[in-house]
């Protein structure tokens, strides 16, 4: 009898401490499981689900974090934990000690997710961290998403600006260019375009348009000498690696092209063909150690052995960008240098569709040239 009671004090023991050990699994588990649940959703086009998903998912995490912090505040109000300090190391010998398993578990999570040095070594730092981190951005976005998919374009504007307030607590960083990028295309389709320059230069930032300024003189030096074998000089001469801002420099190019504001729409026009250009060839060095540019029909045709960096281009609209450029020269009576490029690449353009767009182009420009 004695055996039995022993053994099942034991068993109680080993599941009061798997429970613990779990809890905060389980938590952050459900917020998981509900936003990949509501991605899913999303892409069946179930968007009510989506949507319910995606307000769980919040939940769960807001649940979590405030749980979280509650076990890390519990424990570290101890006298034991307040004499150990603030030092990570010290404080887990404490909760050891103690056999507050759980505690331990959250900090070890979080310094494995972030490392030591990222919280200078301090679970006050961690506890600080924790609280910041209800939010769920990522959810935020989604339903954004799934608002503007049924116009309800208000409540859209209004979800990605939550989650573009909680920026610092998206796990891919970077993604918040996307959320700008899908403020800026709401501004577009509520037609306000004054609203939509404004998103579209953030997603740039001003230290960027700062930095541009110089680069944009001196492109425009070369292009205005308008010497059809400037062509290949301009590519050779400039490189830039704004990567993120690739199609804001794009949609800038035409907005101030429909206002006939020239001169601005070749400063973002050049900026957009030169971060594509400058992208792909930084590629193309890497694949091929012996690739050097020197020419841009035998750069266009290199391109050609790689099908997913034509695909690359035409997602983000890099054989668009040349043709619309030169579109652009032309308007600044930049006739030679404009003719120039668009004869490569109505000859080499990697993508059919503007290949053809650019042997049209051609043929009116030289008929007007005439």
């Amino acid at each position: 009898m004695k055996r039995s009671i022993f053994f099942m004090a034991i068993l109680l023991l080993a599941t009061n401490n798997f429970f613990a050990q779990n809890k905060t699994n389980v938590i952050n588990s459900n917020s998981i499981q509900a936003y990949r649940q509501a991605l899913l959703s999303f892409d069946e086009n179930d968007y009510g689900k989506a949507l319910k998903y995606s307000e769980d998912a919040i939940f769960y995490r807001k649940q979590q974090i405030d749980y979280e912090a509650s076990v890390l505040e519990n424990s570290l109000s101890s006298k034991d934990a307040k004499k150990a300090g603030e030092k990570i190391e010290n404080v887990i010998s404490v909760l050891k000690e103690r056999d507050e398993l759980e505690c331990i578990q959250i900090i070890n999570f979080y310094v494995k997710k972030k490392g030591k040095d990222y919280f200078n070594d301090s679970v006050f730092e961690i506890l600080n961290y924790i609280k910041n981190q209800s939010e769920y951005p990522e959810a935020q976005k989604l339903i954004g998403d799934i608002y503007k998919l049924e116009g309800e374009y208000d409540f859209a504007e209004l979800y990605y600006k939550k989650a573009l307030e909680n920026e610092e607590v998206l796990d891919i960083p970077d993604e918040k260019y996307e959320i700008l990028y899908l403020l800026a295309d709401i501004s577009r389709l509520k037609e306000d375009y004054d609203k939509m320059e404004v998103r579209l230069l953030n997603v740039i930032g001003n230290r960027q348009l700062n930095n541009n300024k110089a680069l944009c003189r001196a492109m425009k030096n070369t292009v205005s000498a308008n010497n059809p074998s400037d062509v290949n000089k301009f590519f050779q001469l400039f490189r830039t690696y704004d990567y993120y801002s690739l199609r804001a420099y794009g949609l800038l190019a035409e907005y101030y092209y429909n206002l006939q504001e020239y001169d601005k729409a070749f400063e973002y026009s050049s900026l957009a063909v030169i971060n594509g250009f400058s992208k792909i060839c930084s590629i193309l060095e890497k694949r091929n150690l012996e690739y050097e540019f020197y020419d841009l029909e035998k750069y266009l045709n290199e391109v050609l052995y790689y099908p997913d960096i034509v695909k690359w281009g035409t997602d983000n609209q890099v054989w668009k960008n040349l043709n619309y450029f030169c579109e652009i020269c032309q308007k600044l009576k930049y006739d030679k240098f404009a003719l120039s490029l668009l004869r490569t690449l109505a000859k080499a353009s990697p993508e059919q569709y503007w290949q053809q767009d650019a042997v049209i182009k051609l043929e009116k420009m030289s008929s007007s040239a005439l």
